[in-house]
Parts: structure tokens; sequence; C-alpha cells
């Protein structure tokens, strides 16, 4: 199969890079390992810059249309009552922010990558970079059930552990950190706030009576009954 571009991973970044060049008129494929709805270890928080992307995209983001919007970040650490910032009203960006399930998110914007005119495979798994022997330049990609996609540029957005960079001689470098998170939903009363909220302390017992761990923890609301809970960190070691 042929094409002009070639994106590999149908995540947010790999569904936009698509879209985008599917509407200036390219012949798109966009490959996905999964099939979807398919779910990503997240905060699923959009604050106004990535409000700002889908707006670009053409995505409707009003609330009638399923977003759930936020006002604010609220704080809690550095002193004993939390605090809320708001998001600044700029003349570039939206003054809200949102909330949504990766595993909704992601699916959407595959969708709308789709309506755009990109040609969406999912259950491709990217097993191997083609290479042109001529020029050592890839030219494809072939996925693990022996399909063979064609196309004179190639887009990694496979993740952090891209397999495809790596088959490329490309890898992680070792001088930036490494985020890790985990995470989970929790039904709470709290999924109707209009704020995400962050806590840049974490002790082991009483605050600022035992030890401070790494990290950070956060509780988004998603409007649907649910909270998404987690604790995150940046590994430099």
């Amino acid at each position: 199969m042929e094409s002009d571009a070639i994106v590999v991973g149908a995540g947010p970044g790999g569904s936009a890079t698509a879209a985008h060049l599917a509407r200036r008129g390219l012949h798109v494929t966009l490959l996905e390992k999964a099939t979807f709805p398919r779910d990503k270890i997240c905060g699923d928080g959009l604050t106004p810059r990535a409000v700002k992307q889908l707006i670009r995209l053409g995505v409707d983001v009003s609330e009638g249309a399923g977003w759930k919007h936020t006002r604010a970040l609220r704080i809690h650490g550095g002193r004993i009552a939390p605090f809320e910032m708001p998001w600044p009203q700029l003349a570039d960006f939206p003054d809200f922010g949102m909330v949504c399930r990766r595993s909704v998110l992601d699916q959407r914007l595959a969708e709308h990558a789709a309506a755009q005119g990109v040609r969406l495979v999912t259950g491709a798994n990217v097993s191997a970079p083609v290479i042109d022997e001529r020029t050592d330049r890839i030219i494809g990609v072939r996925t693990g059930d022996g399909r063979v996609f064609s196309a004179p540029v190639v887009v990694a957005c496979d993740g952090v552990s891209s397999r495809l960079a790596t088959r490329m001689g490309i890898h992680r470098r070792e001088d930036r950190p490494m985020g890790v998170a985990v995470r989970a939903y929790f039904r709470s009363p709290l999924s109707d706030d209009d704020c995400l909220s962050s806590w840049l302390e974490l002790w082991d017992g009483r605050p600022h009576e035992s030890a401070l761990l790494p990290g950070y923890g956060w509780a988004f609301p998603e409007g649907d009954g649910t909270v998404n809970v987690g604790l995150g960190m940046l590994d430099s070691s």
C-alpha cells in the first residue's frame, strides 16, 4: 500500500500529525497496533494549550460535544490552604482546560483524522522499517503479519519505547529524565469539580512532620461520576 506519508501510532500526536497532513492534500496512512477503544496511563487533563491544538484540528471542544471543561488548577502544597490558579485569559489561547479519558480522546482524534481523509488501519503492529538499499533511507514499514506500507515520509509516533525508532538506531537519551506514573479511577462527588487538583508535596505521614516523598499527585474530575487519581515522578538517576 502506497501513501504520501505514513504515521505510526494513533495516539494524540500521531492522529494530529496525520490530520494536519491530510488537510493539506496528502494521502496519509495512520497505523495503530491496537483497536479502539484502548487505554493509556494518563491524567486525562488537557491544558488550554492542548485545547488550542484541538481547535486547530477542527475539533468541536464545546461541552455540548461531550468535553468536560475546567477553569483552573488547584494547588495543594507549600502552605496549609490550597489555592487556585485560573487558566489565564489570553488572546492566543482559550480560557478553559478540559478532562477526557485517554480511551475516549485517542479514539475521537483517530476518527477525526479518518474524517479528514486519513486511511486509518488498526491492528497494524509495525515490526520493522523498510530500507532502500541504494539510499539507506526508510521508504516504508512492515507489520508483524507481513503487510508492507510504503511512503517517502514515515513519522514515528509510537510512544516512548518506539520500536520503529529503535530499529532505525534512534535510542532514548539517557541524560533526560524518564517520567513514570500510576493511576486509577474512583467514584467521587468531586467528579463535577471545575478544577484540576495537583498535590506538589507527598508525605509518608502527617504533613511537615514526616518524610517528604518524591513525586506529585493529582485528582482530575471526569464529569461522569469518577475522578482520575494518580501519582507521578521523574526518574533522573
